[in-house]
């Protein structure tokens, strides 16, 4: 049997998962019949139909906030769906062997856009980057500059790769079931989420792992899949052939996370579910609460010594030791009473807000467009506020509205207000652009 075909004692369970796929997600219109003569309903255009794509860049146009909203509703929804799919398919599809693993790749690969469903990768084409030779040349590696200072060096892998990796992500995550203590990485949780496991506490310890996905290894990535999916993935060579396909030989010829591969996120979260396990037991003994936003380790509790104990910091420190990960000493902080007590960048007090810099830079962001037109708001905010980098200033204000309503709620004056000015500002530059025409 051709790898990546479906298999010819099982059409009818095929075609039923094919046409369950179809059905979530409005796919009709094109028949495609097997040799057996058995029928699937596939749209010509399904990877476009369920490849997630980022919104168009926008340039100087305005969109709305209800495209937005439709956008990311429609992302996650159709996420969320054919994880589901996914996790029904493998129950009557397994993965038991190298050749399981590379069907079930080409089975998910259309709905991520990865290539066709009627061409699919050949094992060949998949293991040239077995090696980490081809690896190491199968990445671009460009860097971008960092809130804190300094350079962030992201490695994108080549276009093939990436195509490979996506599908395998969408396959760990239908797989996969993360720790609770997780806020990252993780569909249906964010930075609020994160942020609400504090609110209230009086004291507040915050660390970062420093180089966080090149910190973790292809041998830790090994252990942890055999230990969480082991079952699932059917053995050592499938989790060898994951291994390669989602690390990079560093500087030092040693195999890592690229940061910028679709892949590193969900495998951190493997690798790091023993470390929440074994990091929420020590909360308990503690008397803390604890979550983990990707890098961004807190502990947080309302006692009567308003400190965090220098003997729990240093068990702390032991348990990230273990696991083989480094903290990053500049962002390791403690909030007590009379300073502004933050997680991953969210005020936490008696309810979660956002610092007063972050509201008052929008404030000046929409003055700025308001006051002087968005065409030389634009080369202000570029010059002034990005350093030169050309970024699109209404996306940015978008973002910022958006991460209000995100963290206060839509009823929130303060974030009512700010969206009420920012759509009349919409209204006037489109009944500009159309004057001008």
């Amino acid at each position: 049997m051709k790898i990546g075909a479906h298999p010819n004692d099982c059409n009818s369970a095929w075609a039923l998962h094919t046409l369950r796929f179809s059905s979530a997600l409005n796919i009709t219109d094109q028949k495609l019949v097997d040799d057996a003569g058995c029928t699937y309903w596939l749209r010509a255009h399904i990877a476009e139909a369920s490849r997630f794509p980022l919104p168009p860049g926008r340039g100087n146009a305005i969109r709305t906030r209800k495209e937005s909203r439709r956008f990311h509703a429609s992302y996650f929804g159709k996420l969320q769906v054919v994880r589901g799919q996914i996790a029904e398919y493998l129950k009557d599809y397994p993965v038991k062997n190298l050749k399981d693993f590379l069907r079930v790749l080409n089975f998910i690969a259309p709905f991520t856009g990865g290539w066709a469903f009627s061409n699919p990768m050949s094992a060949r084409q998949v293991s040239r980057f077995a090696s980490a030779k081809a690896r190491a040349s199968a990445y671009v590696d460009f860097y971008i500059p960092k809130k804190s200072g300094g350079q962030r060096k992201i490695s994108a892998p080549v276009k093939e790769l990436k195509a490979i990796q996506t599908a395998v992500n969408l396959l760990l995550q239908s797989l996969f079931v993360p720790s609770g203590y997780a806020m990252g990485f993780v569909v249906g949780k964010s930075i609020r989420d994160n942020a609400l496991v504090h609110v209230g506490q009086t004291c507040i310890f915050n660390t970062d792992l420093e180089n966080f996905f090149p910190s973790i290894t292809k041998r830790m990535v090994r252990n942890a899949l055999h230990r969480e999916l082991g079952a699932s993935l059917g053995g050592n060579d499938v989790i060898n052939m994951i291994c390669r396909l989602c690390t990079v030989p560093n500087s030092e010829g040693i195999e890592v996370l690229p940061q910028g591969a679709p892949t590193s996120p969900v495998l951190s979260n493997i690798v790091l579910k023993s470390f929440d396990e074994e990091m929420s037991g020590l909360s308990e003994r503690m008397g803390c609460r604890y979550s983990r936003y990707a890098d961004d380790i807190t502990f947080s509790h309302s006692k009567a010594i308003r400190r965090m104990s220098p003997f729990w910091v240093q068990e702390i420190r032991k348990v990230i030791a273990r696991h083989g990960l480094t903290i990053n000493e500049k962002k390791t902080r403690t909030f007590v009473p009379g300073i502004r007590r933050e997680v991953t960048g969210v005020v936490v007090s008696d309810c979660i807000n956002v610092p007063r810099p972050y509201v008052k830079q929008l404030r000046t962001l929409l003055h700025l467009w308001e006051k002087y037109g968005y065409d030389r708001a634009q080369a202000i905010f570029v010059n002034d506020f990005c350093k030169g980098v050309n970024k699109s200033l209404v996306n940015v204000i978008d973002g910022k509205i958006n991460y209000l309503e995100m963290l206060k709620g839509k009823n929130d004056s303060t974030y009512r207000r700010y969206k009420r000015r920012f759509i009349w500002l919409q209204q006037e530059e489109k009944h500009a652009q159309k004057t001008q025409q």
